[in-house]
């Protein structure tokens, strides 16, 4: 297949660029600035194949890139869980409904989307399935995500070839930026970790790669699966990032409401102008304290596939900050930036 691939110069759709190639596809990236696809897949040890040029949401741009391609994998987003203020525009929805949309009329099957937890959290389930309700959200990011499911699922229930990847949090080695997931782990190595009575799925951005590969299938009509990897509560993920850096990583309980008003003291102080916070925002704290586990054994049953072990991710992943300066040989952050 011809796949068109969307965020090709982010985490998750970066590494889905060789893992679709690696199973015989021919991968179009769509970027809004094609000089920084290549940069960003070297260290992935690829070449993409295609680069049209364009915004998700630029819809005319969207349905050129589509043109002769048979499928798309769409992990273009702008995400808002880490370091800071969580999006503040329409441009998830708007790219979502551009890019599903216009594929969706042309034909192309599959089409495969990647979603987040968030769309059900706060949960109402013990143990969040693949039939559990979309949650009220209570931050922009999870509204943007909320809605684009509930987009997607009017296009599913009408047949449309659509699969969902609902992700927890993503981890790994390689990628063109130090945020999110990253932020998070370096932040805990430099301060300590904040723990609320909670937990987080942790799934490797290698296998959430192996994952969409293995959806570009024609004829399966539209699907949805959970791709939540291991869940961990924060003191069980503090003590394997200790066992991985090789040394003690500091956590300290918190509640969860203690835990979303740090976190908004801190977005108001980054309004201020102030620098050097950890990275915890509101929409962060959210996720953080809200986390639940999730039944994503019907995904790895149907594709037959396994996850990772946690602790060789986050080894794997210090082991890559080390290598690219963002880590120091004692597990403190270095000075590099890392943004090709």
């Amino acid at each position: 297949m011809r796949v068109l691939v969307t965020g090709g110069t982010g985490f998750i759709g970066s590494h889905a660029v060789p893992a679709l190639q690696r199973n015989g596809h021919t991968v179009r990236v769509l970027a809004r600035d094609p000089a920084r696809v290549p940069a960003v897949l070297e260290p992935l040890g690829t070449k993409v194949d295609e680069i049209a040029s364009g915004d998700m949401c630029d819809a005319s741009a969207v349905r050129a890139a589509l043109v002769h391609c048979d499928a798309v994998v769409h992990c273009a987003a702008e995400i808002g869980v880490g370091g800071g203020r969580g999006p503040t525009g329409t441009s998830n929805v708007d790219g979502a409904h551009a890019v599903i949309g216009s594929a969706v009329e042309l034909g192309l099957d599959p089409v495969v989307y990647t979603s987040s937890i968030t769309v059900h959290l706060p949960a109402t389930d013990p143990v969040i399935t693949p039939d559990s309700a979309l949650a009220e959200p209570l931050s922009t990011y999870g509204a943007q995500k909320a809605s684009i499911d509930a987009f997607v699922q009017e296009l599913q229930e009408r047949g449309a070839p659509v699969t969902t990847l609902v992700l927890s949090g993503v981890y790994g080695p390689v990628s063109p930026h130090i945020d999110g997931s990253f932020a998070a782990l370096l932040g805990a190595l430099d301060a300590g970790m904040l723990a609320p009575d909670s937990g987080l799925g942790v799934v490797d951005v290698r296998d959430v790669a192996r994952v969409i590969a293995c959806c570009m299938e024609l004829g399966r009509g539209p699907r949805r699966y959970l791709v939540t990897g291991n869940f961990v509560t924060w003191e069980q993920w503090t003590a394997v990032l200790s066992e991985a850096a090789g040394r003690t990583v500091p956590f300290t309980e918190v509640s969860p409401q203690d835990m979303i008003d740090l976190g908004r003291r801190f977005d108001e102080m980054r309004d201020e102008g102030r620098e050097g916070l950890p990275p915890l925002s509101v929409e962060a704290a959210i996720v953080m304290a809200s986390g639940r586990p999730a039944d994503d054994s019907a995904t790895l049953r149907e594709l037959g596939l396994t996850y990772r072990p946690t602790l060789e991710t986050f080894r794997d992943t210090l082991d890559w900050l080390r290598e690219t300066g963002h880590l120091d040989g004692e597990g403190r952050q270095g000075s590099r930036d890392h943004t090709p």
